[in-house]
C-alpha cells in the first residue's frame, strides 16, 4: 500500500502538472477575448410624465432667476435635494422634468442624490426656471436647490450618492458582523444589537432615498414620511437605552436611570404611532426628536465625561456621541452650512456610534471570554503549587496519547509520590509541609523538558507525562530529580528535614484503549517501590507486558 509521504507525493505532482499545463493553455491561446454582455437597444426609456399632483395648500414655487442680459445659452443643471415627499417640477418654458425620491424610474439618471435634469435656455431668454415642490413635512430639513454648470453639480451629486452607499454599506456590515457573532457565541446582546442595528439601515435607505433605488423595494404605499419619523422616533428611544447600558447610570444613579428609561421606552411607543398621526403631528414630533437627540447626547456626553473623571468609563459612550455634538452645534450656528449636508453628517454620526458601539460589545465579549478562560485555568490548577490538577492532567494525558498514536511516537508517565509526608506535617507542620509541595513541584519543573507535563494529582502525588520518552530516559529524569531534591532540608530551612519520593514508571502499549491501564501500571509500579523500601523507582511489571 502507498503511505502517507507517497500519497502526498502524488497529489504535489498531479497539482504541478495541472499548473504547467494551465499556463501553456493560457500561452496558446494568447489575450484573451472581451466579455460582451447586452444587446443594441431597440427603444428608448419614456420620461416619466408630470402629473403635477401636490397635497392641497402644501404646494410652494421657487423661482430662480435669469442673470441680467438673460440666459447664456450654455446647459444649466438643476437639483432638488430633501424633497422627501411629493413630486419636483423643474422647468423653463416649455422645458419640463419631473420626479419623486420615493421612485428612483422618475428621476433624470445623471443624477441619484436629488431630483435633477439639465436645462438649456436660449441664450438672451429672462424666463426664470421654476421648481414646485410641496412644503418640507420635517421642519428643520431644508430643501437645497443647486443650479450651475453640469459637470461640476454632477460631481457633487455622486460625491453625495457615495457617501450615502458607504454609509449604509458600513452599517450593513455590522449588522452581519454582529449576527455572526451571535451564531458563535450565542450571546443575545448580538442579535439585540443585529435587530436595531438593522433597523438603523432602513431608517438611512428612508432618510437617504436609497430605498427607491433601483425602483422602490418597501412596500410603503405613500407612508414613506410616517415610516422616516416613526423609525427615527423609535431608534432615538432604542439608542438611549443602548446608551444607558453602556454608562454607569445603572450602577450609581439608578433613580435618574430609571427616568431616562421609561422616557426612552416613551419614545418608541410614539414612533409605532407615527402612521396613525396626522401631518402637523408628525411634523411636531420630528422637531421634538431632533432636538431630543442633541439634548440626549449632550447629556451623556457630560455623563461620560464625569466617569472619565471618576475613572469609571473608558470613554467609548463619548467617542459615540461627539459626532451627533459637532450636528448640533452647526445646528445652532451655521444651520445653512449644515443644511447642505445634513443627511450626509447623520449617516456618518449614526454610522459611526453603530461602529462604536460594535466595538464595545467586541471588547465586553474579550473580557467574557478572558473572565471564563480564567476561571478555566483555575479550575484546573492546583492553588498551592500552580501545577495543573488532576482534571487537567487526565485531559492532556488524553490528547497526548492521541498525538502518540497518530505519529507512532513513544509515550511515558512517572507516578511521582513523596516519602512519609505525613510525618513531615507532624514533625515540622502543616506549613513547613506546603513549602515541601511547593518545592517538589519547582524541583520537577526544573528536572524535564519544556515539552514535557507535570500535575499534581493528589495529596502529596504528582504525575509526570513524557511524550516521546521511552522509560529508560524517565528513569534517567526521575534519579536526577532524586539528587535535586536530597538537599531540600536546608534550601527548606528545616533541621532534619529529609526529603524523599517513590516513583512508578509505565509506557504506553498498543493495546492500551484509553489511559487507564497506563495509569494503572505506574501507580502499581509506584506502589511497588513503596514496599520495596521506598526511596526508589520502579518500572512497570513485565508479566502484564507478556500477559497482553
Amino acid at each position: 500500500m502507498m503511505g502517507r509521504h507517497g500519497w502526498r507525493a502524488m497529489v504535489g505532482s498531479i497539482a504541478i502538472a495541472a499548473l504547467m499545463c494551465t499556463l501553456a493553455a493560457c500561452g496558446r491561446a494568447g489575450m484573451p477575448a472581451p466579455v460582451v454582455i447586452g444587446g443594441p437597444a431597440l427603444g428608448s426609456d419614456a420620461q416619466h410624465e408630470c402629473v403635477h399632483v401636490h397635497e392641497s395648500g402644501q404646494r410652494q414655487v421657487l423661482q430662480l432667476p435669469a442673470p441680467p442680459g438673460g440666459w447664456s445659452g450654455h446647459p444649466q443643471a438643476v437639483v432638488v435635494l430633501n424633497a422627501i415627499s411629493g413630486e419636483v417640477d423643474i422647468r423653463q418654458r416649455m422645458r419640463e422634468r419631473c420626479g419623486t425620491l420615493e421612485d428612483a424610474r422618475t428621476l433624470d439618471s445623471r443624477f441619484r442624490a436629488g431630483v435633477g435634469t439639465v436645462l438649456v435656455p436660449e441664450a438672451g431668454d429672462t424666463a426664470p426656471i421654476e421648481i414646485e415642490y410641496d412644503a418640507r413635512p420635517l421642519p428643520l430639513w431644508r430643501p437645497i436647490v443647486q443650479l450651475g454648470e453640469p459637470a461640476p453639480v454632477q460631481r457633487a451629486d455622486i460625491v453625495r450618492f457615495a457617501i450615502r452607499v458607504a454609509s449604509l454599506a458600513v452599517v450593513l456590515t455590522l449588522v452581519m458582523s454582529a449576527l455572526l457573532s451571535f451564531v458563535a457565541t450565542r450571546e443575545r446582546v448580538f442579535l439585540t444589537y443585529a435587530g436595531t442595528t438593522g433597523l438603523f439601515a432602513i431608517w438611512l435607505t428612508l432618510l437617504s432615498g436609497l430605498w427607491a433605488w433601483p425602483r422602490p423595494w418597501l412596500p410603503l404605499a405613500g407612508y414613506a414620511v410616517q415610516a422616516l419619523i416613526g423609525l427615527g422616533v423609535a431608534l432615538v428611544g432604542a439608542t438611549t437605552l443602548a446608551l444607558i447600558r453602556q454608562s454607569w447610570l445603572h450602577r450609581h444613579a439608578a433613580g435618574l436611570e430609571r427616568g431616562a428609561r421609561l422616557a426612552a421606552w416613551a419614545l418608541v411607543l410614539a414612533g409605532l404611532s407615527a402612521p396613525f398621526l396626522p401631518a402637523a403631528a408628525l411634523a411636531a414630533m420630528s422637531v421634538i426628536t431632533e432636538l431630543g437627540l442633541y439634548v440626549l447626547a449632550i447629556a451623556f456626553a457630560v455623563a461620560s465625561v464625569i466617569a472619565l473623571w471618576r475613572r469609571r468609563s473608558s470613554g467609548s459612550l463619548l467617542a459615540g456621541v461627539v459626532p451627533f455634538l459637532a450636528v448640533a452645534a452647526m445646528q445652532v450656528l451655521a444651520p445653512e452650512t449644515l443644511a447642505m449636508w445634513k443627511v450626509e453628517a447623520f449617516m456618518l454620526s449614526g454610522g459611526w456610534l453603530a461602529l462604536i458601539c460594535s466595538m464595545v460589545l467586541t471588547l465586553r465579549l474579550g473580557a467574557l471570554r478572558r473572565q471564563r478562560d480564567e476561571m478555566k485555568r483555575l479550575a484546573q490548577t492546583d492553588a498551592l503549587t500552580g501545577l495543573p490538577n488532576r482534571r487537567a492532567a487526565l485531559e492532556c494525558l488524553a490528547i497526548c496519547i492521541a498525538a502518540a498514536r497518530a505519529s507512532g511516537a513513544a509515550l511515558t508517565i512517572v507516578f511521582v509520590d513523596l516519602d512519609h509526608f505525613k510525618r513531615i506535617n507532624d514533625s515540622h507542620g502543616h506549613d513547613c509541609g506546603d513549602r515541601v509541595l511547593r518545592h517538589v513541584a519547582r524541583t520537577l519543573c526544573a528536572a524535564f523538558r519544556s515539552g514535557d507535563h507535570v500535575a499534581r494529582i493528589g495529596g502529596e502525588e504528582f504525575l509526570v507525562i513524557l511524550p516521546g520518552a521511552d522509560p529508560a530516559l524517565a528513569r534517567m529524569r526521575i534519579e536526577s530529580l532524586r539528587r535535586m531534591l536530597s538537599g531540600a532540608g536546608a534550601v527548606l530551612d528545616g533541621p532534619g528535614l529529609h526529603v524523599t519520593f517513590s516513583a512508578g514508571i509505565s509506557a504506553l502499549r498498543p493495546g492500551d484503549a484509553d489511559g487507564a491501564a497506563l495509569l494503572q501500571r505506574a501507580d502499581a509500579a509506584m506502589y511497588a517501590a513503596k514496599h520495596a523500601g521506598r526511596d526508589r523507582t520502579e518500572m512497570e511489571c513485565p508479566s502484564a507486558a507478556l500477559a497482553e
